[in-house]
């Protein structure tokens, strides 16, 4: 069965505060179009947070049986995986990166423009004139922004500032002291190509005694989350993500009906100042904003706090603040007058503002710009001034509360998962009864379906019977090429909402296989730290801790030398048949001129003969017969179902005859004797007594042969 009509992401993760938000966009895009989105995670699981450029390692055609079409993020993968897509008329649309030698349409925020603002505020508004520059500038984002920052140096006739290498595009990417950034002086800004960048790079200047923004001002690019929480707050560009990921699923819709649009699309990038780039009083009021009219300066302000957005979507978040300071204006008028029944639908209409940028710093902006307006009323009596001071209080209680919610729902969400990681982590590489291979272990998280291809000896993919947690079609076994990996039954399994998840499980160098299932898209924790990744991840080391304690099993049990049973093993496996009714007999063999052997030719010599002892009691024995080497150069055999008599005798002379036959042993044609005593199974008899009356009559043997030669 295939179903060939879905949307495919590939990204370096597929959760995560960055990468997440963009799969998010996509899924909700595809879905705007009937299409379901399949996202494949191109870094192994628990990779580290570095990327550059794609993995060269990932080169496998995941679900391209499944896909019409791919969505590729910078890093996902190398240019000559996106050849090979259009080499299967696969059409693929890039996000955040080109490629030169690739006609592909790309969808990228504005680096250039947002660069731009950053680094003529830096000069206009703070008279820097010495900038340094920090950044990853392999990756082709990062060169953009370097490109802009030069750019707009050139253009105010000032020479770029010291440039810091940064190895990657977070924390770990600053591996440069202050000494390196002082050579030549204290610069007046260092402009980070990242937030995460700019973090590290603060610490460092911290350490060296510079404070910022009072000795050095210091900017990112990104706009995460934790640059507004920061201190000092991190000024930085903001990128709309979202918009990028809807454009990107039109377009690649579009080549799927015939419209092929080659080219660069860029998306508006916002700078946000604040207190590390001089901005300080941003912290305590709003920037001054040139516009009479309070009701429009009302909406003006409001629109900023809104996403970044292409043009309609942008003109409809400027009509919905609009809206809002409409609303908000004739709410307070009336509450002034007297009626106060507007302030609730107001405060409904700001939150609605809020929840498109659930910040902290919105929350600011929004309650500063409705006060701004109240105090800018005309003067009235006394009564009015507070009843209009009580609905502001209203209208900021109501955004508090809203804000105070979004807070709770992600302070519990993340509480959720860390239990949730925890019991997962403690079922897989903890608890007996818990089969990695079987997905049912994925009842443990949110996920709604699984599917595991587990690689084979041979390479093949081998698909265990998948999990479902609703009601519905199995999802089958068998074995499966990744091309139509995961199974059709597990794509219909996703309900509305969610998204179908593909991670190869290899951590280092193990290589299970890949893990499939479905969930909902993950972008409230770091990138690669999402739920999918850590169960890709948990399932390699599970397999791998089984398959260990397996062969260490099998090593404890197990002679290391011959590969037979050793002597501790023989004795279970007696104890075990002495329960059960039956004939049987053990026999103990003790090589005749072994000891020669070793003494002349050498031990090394005498271990080839022993491994080739042990090789002929193996084809000696039937079906239920057991051989073990109990050591040295004596060996033991059960013997099933046989008793003293005939066939007990023609087996122990099949056994001699074997091991009394020539060995040639390199140059050497060695010969050796055996002798061979046995014990009966009867009843109460126990495995040690079984041994020593086995070795006794091992003894008879030896000595009758003495005493008739």
């Amino acid at each position: 069965m295939r179903d060939a009509g879905a949307i495919g992401v590939l990204s370096p993760f597929v959760g995560g505060t960055y990468y997440g938000s963009l799969v998010a966009g996509v899924g909700a895009a595809a879905r705007s179009h009937g299409r379901r989105l399949i996202a494949i995670q191109t870094l192994d699981a628990a990779a580290e947070l570095t990327v550059h450029g794609g993995d060269p390692g990932f080169d496998a055609a995941v679900s391209w049986d499944h896909i019409a079409g791919f969505v590729a993020l910078a890093d996902a993968v190398r240019p000559e995986y996106l050849a090979r897509l259009a080499q299967a008329g696969k059409p693929v649309v890039l996000v955040g990166h080109t490629i030169d030698r690739l006609e592909l349409p790309a969808v990228l925020p504005d680096n250039t423009a947002g660069m731009r603002a950053v680094v003529t505020h830096l000069i206009r508004d703070h008279g820097c004139r010495r900038i340094a520059f920090t950044g990853h500038v392999a990756a082709t984002d990062i060169r953009e922004r370097y490109e802009a920052y030069a750019e707009v140096l050139r253009a105010h006739g000032l020479e770029p500032g010291v440039f810091l290498p940064a190895v990657n595009n977070v924390e770990s990417g600053v591996t440069w002291d202050a000494r390196e950034l002082l050579r030549y002086g204290r610069p007046d800004a260092l402009v980070a190509a990242t937030d995460r960048n700019a973090f590290t790079a603060l610490r460092v200047l911290a350490a060296a005694g510079l404070r910022c923004p009072d000795d050095i001002l210091v900017t990112g690019f990104d706009n995460i989350d934790e640059a507004s929480l920061h201190r000092p707050e991190l000024a930085t560009v903001r990128q709309p993500l979202e918009a990028m990921s809807h454009r990107a699923v039109d377009l690649l819709i579009g080549r799927l009906e015939g419209t092929d649009r080659p080219g660069r699309y860029l998306l508006p990038t916002r700078f946000v100042p604040r207190s590390s780039c001089g901005c300080t009083t941003f912290a305590e009021r709003l920037p001054d904003l040139v516009e009479p009219d309070g009701v429009r300066r009302l909406g003006r302000r409001l629109a900023e706090v809104l996403p970044a957005a292409e043009a309609d979507a942008a003109e409809r978040g400027v009509q919905a603040a609009e809206h809002a300071a409409t609303a908000t204006a004739d709410a307070l008028l009336a509450a002034a007058a007297g009626d106060p029944a507007g302030i609730g639908d107001a405060a409904n209409e700001l939150q609605n503002l809020l929840a498109a940028s659930p910040t902290l710093e919105t929350l600011r902006v929004i309650s500063r710009a409705v006060q701004e307006y109240a105090d800018d009323l005309p003067a009235a009596e006394a009564p009015a001034i507070a009843r209009l001071g009580h609905g502001v209080q209203a209208i900021m209680l109501a955004l508090g509360r809203s804000h105070s919610r979004v807070q709770l729902a992600d302070h519990l969400h993340l509480r959720s998962l860390i239990s949730i990681n925890y019991t997962l982590s403690m079922a897989m590489l903890h608890r007996r009864d818990v089969e990695p291979r079987d997905p049912s272990w994925l009842g443990l998280t949110p996920a709604t379906a699984g599917s595991i291809a587990l690689r084979g000896p041979d390479g093949e993919l081998v698909r265990t019977p998948g999990w479902r947690r609703h009601p519905g079609p199995p999802i089958p076994a068998g074995p499966t090429a990744i091309a139509s990996f995961p199974p059709v039954e597990l794509l219909d399994a996703a309900a509305p909402g969610e998204t179908v998840f593909v991670v190869r499980a290899k951590v280092g160098d193990s290589d299970r296989g890949w893990l499939a299932l479905v969930d909902v898209v993950e972008n409230r924790v770091d990138d690669g730290r999402e739920l999918v990744n850590q169960c890709a991840a948990l399932l390699t080391v599970a397999l791998d801790l089984r398959d260990q304690e397996e062969r260490l099993r099998r090593e404890a049990r197990s002679d290391r030398l011959t590969g037979l049973p050793n002597r501790s093993a023989f004795l279970s496996t007696l104890e075990n048949r002495l329960a059960y009714d039956g004939p049987a007999v053990v026999l103990f063999l003790d090589l005749d001129g072994f000891k020669h052997v070793n003494d002349t030719l050498g031990h090394h010599t005498g271990d080839h003969l022993l491994v080739g002892v042990a090789d002929r009691l193996r084809d000696c024995l039937r079906a239920g017969d057991v051989a073990a080497r109990y050591g040295g150069d004596e060996f033991l055999v059960l013997l099933d179902d046989l008793a003293p008599g005939p066939e007990l005798d023609e087996a122990v002379s099949r056994i001699h005859d074997a091991i009394c036959a020539p060995y040639v042993l390199g140059e050497r044609v060695v010969r050796i004797g055996v002798s061979i005593g046995s014990a009966p199974c009867v009843p109460g008899s126990t495995a040690q007594h079984l041994l020593q009356e086995a070795d006794l009559s091992m003894y008879d043997v030896k000595a009758a042969r003495r005493t008739a030669a």
